[in-house]
């Protein structure tokens, strides 16, 4: 078993940071084959953490954004975690609508992919693969 976590700089290239360091701690635990898939799963997270969690959270958008990977056996976990209180849901684009597919990407990559929230505030979001 093993775990590394990383706090997501709150600027623009936070999103290309946190694929950096999912790419980077992959490779050092001899899992590089899930970089692709786990670095789409931890873009898309990442992405929602930022325009969702921390928009919804604008009295605390000062607190860190973090991501979490977890390794057993084949299996690593990414996590991230916001300030914000909504909560992540499927959501059915029209054709026209830009953005809305991200969670059917994780959903599509993963084993499982699920929610909960933090108390007293905020949430964690989690994929697992193999």
């Amino acid at each position: 078993m093993a775990s590394a976590t990383f706090v997501l700089p709150p600027q623009a290239e936070a999103v290309h940071s946190a694929r950096s360091f999912t790419t980077g701690t992959l490779t050092g635990w001899k899992l590089a084959e899930l970089s692709e898939n786990m670095e789409l799963v931890v873009s898309e997270l990442a992405t929602n953490a930022f325009r969702h969690g921390l928009r919804l959270a604008e009295s605390r958008a000062k607190e860190p954004i973090r991501l979490s990977l977890l390794r057993r056996d084949g299996l690593v976990a990414c996590a991230l975690n916001d300030p914000g209180s909504g909560f992540p849901a499927l959501r059915d684009p029209s054709p026209l609508d830009i953005g809305g597919l991200g969670l059917h990407i994780v959903e599509s990559l993963s084993l499982r992919w699920g929610w909960a929230p933090l108390a007293p505030y905020g949430k964690i979001v989690w994929a697992v693969l193999r």
